[in-house]
């Protein structure tokens, strides 16, 4: 059976490495980018099972990366940002995001949400 594959953008490298370790211990294969530039076609061409993308990317949001994505996808993509859960959920509504999942979520929890994000796209 292949391990679904999560593509997490952020760019500080240890939230990258934190949620990549989570994300594996949970049966996942992860893929980062820790850059804005390059993101949205790196998605395109990868087609992850869901993406975790961080809001507060230097020199593009990843509110505008979800819009782009979404245009062109229908690649599950959830916000993941220590924002308060108002301007998340406000956030994801606004740019089309699958959800959002709070940084600091604990692991089972992180796994649970990227797992009901998948299967909701199934149906």
């Amino acid at each position: 059976m292949t391990q679904p594959t999560i593509m997490v953008v952020d760019d500080c490298e240890i939230v990258l490495e934190v949620t990549k370790h989570l994300l594996e211990e949970a049966g996942f294969h992860v893929m980062t980018r820790s850059s804005a530039l390059g993101t949205t076609a790196a998605i395109l061409k990868e087609q992850p099972s869901c993406v975790l993308m961080d809001v507060s990317m230097p020199a593009l949001s990843g509110t505008e990366i979800v819009r782009l994505i979404k245009e062109k996808s229908d690649i599950r993509v959830l916000l993941y940002s220590a924002k308060d859960e108002v301007e998340l959920r406000t956030l994801a509504a606004d740019c089309g995001a699958d959800g959002y999942v709070k940084k600091g979520t604990h692991d089972a929890q992180l796994a649970e949400r990227v797992r009901s994000a998948m299967e909701a796209g199934l149906s």
